[in-house]
């Protein structure tokens, strides 16, 4: 277990991540009459899943990065360089992210493709990738190295995609950002690695400064480009902390980020089924229909934004609960497992007692 003496002293700066990122939010805030014109997205464009009233900044992910950079200029620990190239590894995907923001109407195949080469540039910059997901005879298939490559671009370019597919409502995406970046800090702390520690925190942090911003009357909005910054990078400090620590299993790491994963797996699933195409916006994700619910109370009908912010409050203790399971198993392979299907099982059951019914 680490000791607060032993790791206090190497978090200097580290409040500069907090303090960065809210102080750039509101200067967001403050100068959106120059640039929201630019800055907020076209609501003829998202109509179908259009949720938000006003217009506002989506540029938050800028806040976030910039407090990241903070804390890596101010700070001298162990994990600064580790932090600066993660960070270098994100450009791409945060900069497709952002001209998507800045209504450069970038094709999600794009984004994709940049989320991808965010990952290729991290296993170069990182030398590190997945080498096992604990499942029986598959594992072997990581022996060879092309093929583990393959899959640690897979996987980390759906969970980057998976935060953006999230965000929804406001602080949901941050939410999920905040809950994610804290038990990874807690499962980290928990095996003594005082260097996925410092980094996780970092994240926290920064997500922290727009989160109160962005929650509850939704001033400013995380956007494409930090979504994808966020997924990014938390998926690529996971696969670090099951690189450093052989006995958490990767499936603790699956429910640490189980709602991005499963709502984006689910997505596909009901796409499919429907012969719908994935580029193609609807207004079937679980955080919609959960709105779709709460704005019919009476008390919440006459504000949409409180109605909004209801429905985050509603989903955040929701989202947070598999982490926390992820704690009692993550040394567990048939416990961590046997509680992702016992979490998948009941998001397909509430999902679908919640949907719309067909006539």
């Amino acid at each position: 277990m680490i000791k607060i003496e032993n790791i206090t002293h190497l978090l200097t700066g580290y409040d500069l991540a907090l303090f960065g990122s809210f102080v750039v939010s509101v200067i967001i805030i403050l100068s959106q009459r120059l640039h929201l014109k630019y800055s907020s997205r076209s609501s003829e464009r998202y109509e179908v899943q259009r949720i938000h009233v006003n217009p506002t900044p989506r540029i938050g992910g800028i806040a976030v990065l910039m407090g990241c950079l903070l804390a890596w200029y101010m700070s001298d620990n162990l994990a600064n360089d580790f932090l600066g190239l993660l960070i270098f590894s994100s450009l791409p995907v945060l900069i497709f992210g952002l001209l998507d923001d800045l209504h450069f109407n970038v094709p999600p195949i794009y984004r994709l493709l940049a989320a991808s080469m965010s990952s290729l540039i991290a296993i170069f910059l990182l030398g590190t990738w997945l080498f096992r997901v604990d499942v029986i005879f598959f594992d072997q298939l990581f022996l060879y190295t092309p093929f583990a490559i393959f899959f640690t671009i897979f996987a980390t370019t759906g969970v980057s995609h998976a935060f953006n597919v999230i965000d929804g409502l406001h602080g949901l995406s941050l939410g999920v950002s905040l809950s994610v970046s804290f038990f990874l800090t807690v499962l980290a702390w928990l095996n003594s690695d005082v260097f996925v520690v410092m980094l996780s925190l970092i994240f926290f942090l920064s997500s922290l400064g727009l989160f109160l911003l962005n929650y509850p009357w939704g001033k400013i909005f995380l956007g494409d480009g930090g979504a994808y910054f966020q997924g990014h990078c938390l998926s690529w400090i996971s696969i670090l902390l099951l690189s450093r620590n052989p006995e958490i299993t990767p499936w603790a790491i699956v429910l640490i980020f189980f709602w991005p994963v499963v709502e984006t797996l689910y997505s596909i699933f009901r796409r499919i089924s429907k012969k719908t195409s994935s580029a193609t916006a609807d207004r079937a994700h679980f955080h919609q229909l959960v709105y779709d619910k709460v704005k019919t109370i009476k008390i919440f009908g006459y504000s949409e934004t409180i109605a909004n912010s209801f429905s985050t409050l509603i989903l955040l203790p929701l989202i947070i609960l598999p982490s926390v399971v992820s704690l009692f198993f993550f040394n567990n392979v048939k416990g961590a497992f046997i509680g992702f299907i016992f979490f998948s099982v009941a998001y397909i059951a509430v999902y679908n007692l919640i949907k719309p019914k067909l006539n």
